[in-house]
Formats: C-alpha cells, structure tokens, sequence
C-alpha cells in the first residue's frame, strides 16, 4: 500500500470544520464545465493572444473545487509580470487585478531566461486539465477508496525551450466514514495528495 502510506503518514491529522455550499455563480475547477468557465473567464480577463509562461488555479479554501483566485505570469519588454482574478466571495465582488511588475528577485537574468515559455490564453487545453486530474483520482484510488475529491490547485508552466506544457496539482481527497462529531462541530478527515504531470501527459505522486 505505497500510496496510503506516503499520504498517511503525513496527512491523517489533517482536520477542518464543515463549510457552506456553492452558489450558481461558482466556477469548479474540478469538472470539465467549470474548467471551460475558467477558460472563458482567462480569456474575458487577459485576452486570447496574451502569452503566458505560468497559470495558477487556486480554490477558494481546503476542501473545495470552487475558483477562488486565477493568476497569470507573463514576459514583456525583457520583465516578467504576473495579473490575478479573484472570484466573488461573501464579502468582497470579483476583480480583475492590474497588471503587477514582479519583485526584483525575479526580474534577473536567470529568471528571465527560465520564463522564455509562451502559451496563448486561448490556447490553454483544459480538456488536457481534467485528463491529468482524472488520472490522479484513478491513482489514488487503486490504493483507497475515494468517496469525494477536491482539486485545491493546479499550477500550469511552460518550458521556454520547447513550450512544452507541464502541471503540478494538489488533490483533497475523502474516504467514506470520514467524518466526526467535536462538540458542535463536524469535521472531516482527509488526504491531502500533490501530483506532476509531464509533456506527455504522465501524472505521478509527488514524495
């Protein structure tokens, strides 16, 4: 049982409390309709023809797929830049960030030469997204059951030799019979598992 043991060892303390529900504004990164919405929101937001080397999908909160922040990195006249959305919430609208210079850390020549990569907006694959999410859900499940998952981010690079496209994600995932009664509190118990997908599409467990 690799698997259970790489992620039991680390993760099983792990505890939230219960949280509310979606609303029918919600985008889900975690199903192929929700990732065409975020699709459709990268392009409204950044234009189709923007060139990015990174895409960072983050949900709103552990144990949940719903979008929370969208942020893009760009090259642009020899600096590297980096633009964010941030999904409606309780108590804030969604907005669209200005374009932001990165820190002067990454603006060196080391960092510039290593974000050489251009993908289009409108060329991100998100039908590819899923597949690897798909195959990290099969993973895990050839060593537990899986009752429910959550894909708490996903983070997009592109190579800046090839153009190449590869992922690192993380997934929360549940089992049955994973809650509990604290006081007043319901909590559940869950594994958090960090993945890799290569050029072509192979996805492994990360140590």
């Amino acid at each position: 049982m690799k698997i259970i043991g790489r992620i039991a060892s680390v993760f099983m303390l792990v505890l939230i409390t219960s949280c509310g529900g979606s609303s029918e504004e919600t985008i889900r990164i975690s199903t192929p309709e929700g990732l065409a919405k975020a699709k459709e929101l990268m392009v409204s937001s950044f234009g189709p023809d923007l060139e990015i080397y990174k895409l960072r999908l983050n949900s709103a909160e552990d144990l949940s797929s719903d979008l929370g922040t969208l942020a893009i990195s760009y090259h642009k006249d020899g600096k590297l830049y980096t633009r964010t959305y941030n999904s409606k919430t309780d108590y804030k609208e969604a907005a669209l960030g200005e374009e932001e210079l990165q820190s002067k850390n990454f603006q060196s020549a080391f960092f510039i030469k290593n974000a050489q990569g251009k993908l289009k907006v409108s060329d991100i694959d998100v039908t590819a997204i899923m597949a690897n999410i798909d195959k990290a859900v099969a993973l895990v499940s050839e060593e537990i059951e899986v009752k429910n998952y959550q894909v708490r981010n996903y983070y997009l690079s592109v190579d800046s030799k090839t153009n190449k496209v590869t992922a690192d994600f993380e997934l929360h995932v549940t089992k049955p019979d994973n809650k509990s009664v604290e006081g007043r509190n319901i909590v559940t118990n869950f594994y958090e598992v960090k993945f890799s997908s290569d050029e072509e599409g192979n996805v492994t467990i990360k140590d």
